[in-house]
């Protein structure tokens, strides 16, 4: 049978995918579900951008510690098995944010984010490494889309959802659905069998394991690249979910559910371009993927910056609908970059050693402008990340030029 050309073909062809795929769908609703009722509890109880914005960051900072030795436990262990463990874990913790609703018991969102997040962390090494094999070398564009729409889908419906149950009943009955989500994800898991579950690399020591993953990517030049992009452009990614919250609660005064306004836009522009993004991206070579790498980060630097520029509420959200739609397009086109430069073997310990790259400098990013939104205000904390973000896309389109690196990269 031929490689499926469509995110479509590859669901409906592929039953093994489609069920991890769904189950991811239904983990992803509820996160983004109860992703802004925590920013909304948050706000309420405290009303500082600066708490808002550390919530985000311990969200994200798991993924150094967590994500890394995931990786290697991914490249280990059975990775179903270590899924179906984490989305357990999830769904119990999921619950227990229903403790933290109340102004002197607001410190235990963040042990409960942090242990969320990093248990989440661990369910995406070992994902990020069974899935691929699920799909053929060819079809890693659309593997990589499928995985992302699933965000996109329902942070459209979850955030919409979201924003209308925050603000007409509570947060409570978010974390109720996040935690059923998890457990629904786990039932759809324990159907899948197939792929390579086992990563078969030798049983040596998890520090040595760990450095060995370091290694192979340091001496490998696209995979290399592919780091310092993460590192660069993610240090103004993180800030804009916590500038967007700002955005919307205390510029355009939303109410708490405002941000669910925001996510929805997000999903539903991001869903309309990356459908038929992927398709395109799946018919380039490593050349053209390498440029709208590049273009996408560039583009979305440049709106980015222009968010901070006086606008009514519907001009905000046509904006931050162009920035999705420029953000979009950089997964598939770096995950398969990413894929098709590491071994079923090492899998784990690579897509976990970028994931936790990008964790580093969102997690820095998100608690460092939440200070400086309650510091200097929206418009230049919008013009500092937008300028990271340029200078990411910068930096790699100068390092994959052609004449420099097209022949140390022609394998990828």
């Amino acid at each position: 049978m031929e490689p499926a050309r469509t995110l479509r073909e590859l669901l409906v062809r592929n039953r093994d995918l489609r069920l991890l795929w769904l189950g991811n769908l239904i983990s992803v609703c509820g996160g983004w579900f109860s992703s802004v009722a925590v920013f909304a509890m948050v706000y309420a109880h405290s009303g500082a951008g600066l708490a808002a914005g550390l919530t985000l960051a311990v969200r994200y900072l798991p993924g150094v510690l967590a994500g890394l030795w995931g990786g290697v436990l991914a490249d280990r262990a059975d990775r179903r098995a270590v899924m179906l463990a984490a989305d357990v874990v999830m769904a119990a913790l999921a619950a227990a944010f229903l403790l933290a609703d109340d102004p002197g018991r607001l410190w235990l969102v963040y042990p409960l984010t942090f242990a969320s997040a990093a248990a989440g962390f661990v369910f995406q090494s070992a994902r990020n490494a069974w899935m691929p094999s699920l799909a053929r070398p060819e079809e890693y564009p659309l593997y990589s889309a499928a995985v992302q729409v699933n965000g996109l889908v329902f942070q459209a419906l979850g955030g919409a959802a979201g924003g209308v149950v925050v603000t007409v009943v509570g947060w409570r009955w978010a974390f109720v659905v996040n935690a059923v989500s998890f457990l629904a994800s786990a039932w759809l898991t324990w159907r899948v069998r197939a792929g390579d579950r086992f990563a078969g690399s030798s049983r040596q020591g998890w520090w040595r394991s760990l450095r060995e993953g370091i290694a192979i990517a340091a001496r490998t030049r696209v995979l290399a690249a592919l780091l310092l992009l993460e590192a660069i452009f993610c240090l103004g990614l993180g800030g804009t979910i916590t500038a967007m919250t700002y955005l919307a609660l205390r510029v355009h005064d939303l109410g708490e559910g405002g941000t669910g306004w925001f996510y929805a836009v997000q999903g539903v522009v991001g869903v309309a371009t990356l459908i038929p993004a992927a398709a395109r991206i799946r018919a380039m070579g490593p050349r053209g993927r390498r440029l709208v790498i590049g273009l996408s980060c560039l583009a979305e630097g440049v709106l980015t910056m222009l968010l901070g520029l006086p606008a009514g509420v519907a001009g905000a959200l046509a904006l931050w609908g162009l920035v999705s739609a420029a953000e979009v397009v950089y997964g598939p086109a770096a995950m398969t970059t990413l894929l098709g430069a590491s071994g079923n073997e090492t899998r784990g310990r690579i897509t976990s050693l970028w994931s936790a790259t990008a964790t580093l400098s969102l997690g820095v990013s998100a608690a460092a402008t939440g200070a400086l939104l309650d510091r200097a205000g929206v418009a230049p904390t919008f013009a500092v990340l937008g300028l990271l973000m340029a200078a990411g896309g910068v930096v790699w389109l100068v390092a994959v030029r052609p004449s420099a690196a097209q022949p140390a990269m022609s394998s990828t």
